[in-house]
């Protein structure tokens, strides 16, 4: 291991790299333990803005006709950002990445998506689903293939610019 505390492979990056991927694990864990139900979102909501109630009974519409593109969307972005994670994680561990990596780190948040809903099937009044595996999984494909696609597009730049 390298001792530059600037190389990205030093200990400190090391910490840095996959304390990062594992609050993110713990964060996707933790989230998927608890449960909120609306009427207790909407008191808390009251309680964080102060609003009045008209202004919470507006935020009940709102929130009816909007929660599933919020809440899915959030499902697809942490896995994204897990997937982000796993590959940094791999490349500080390897020193670079390829499309393999990048395949591997996919197929780790895969998989994880599919036990977290699992593990959320053991909570009570939550619900491990299909739609919210196949949700994760669009998230980490969406990362893997920007990532892919980012490596090939620095790869033709490298080979223009060697001829």
């Amino acid at each position: 291991m390298h001792s530059d505390p600037k190389s990205p492979r030093s200990p400190r990056g090391l910490r840095f790299v996959f304390g990062f991927f594992a609050i993110w694990i713990l964060l996707i864990f933790g989230t998927s333990c608890t449960v909120i139900r609306p009427l207790e979102f909407f008191q808390l909501v009251q309680t964080w803005t102060g609003a009045d109630r008209t202004s919470i009974e507006r935020f009940e519409v709102f929130w009816g006709v909007s929660w599933f593109v919020l809440v899915k969307g959030w499902h697809f972005t942490e896995f994204a950002i897990l997937t982000f994670l796993c590959v940094g994680a791999i490349k500080w561990w390897r020193g670079s990445v390829n499309a393999n990596s990048i395949h591997v780190s996919m197929l780790f948040c895969f998989a994880f998506a599919a036990t977290d809903e699992w593990h959320q099937s053991f909570v009570p009044d939550r619900f491990g689903t299909i739609q919210d595996v196949l949700i994760d999984c669009l998230g980490v494909s969406a990362a893997g293939l920007t990532m892919i696609v980012r490596q090939k597009a620095k790869a033709a730049i490298r080979s223009d610019t060697l001829e």
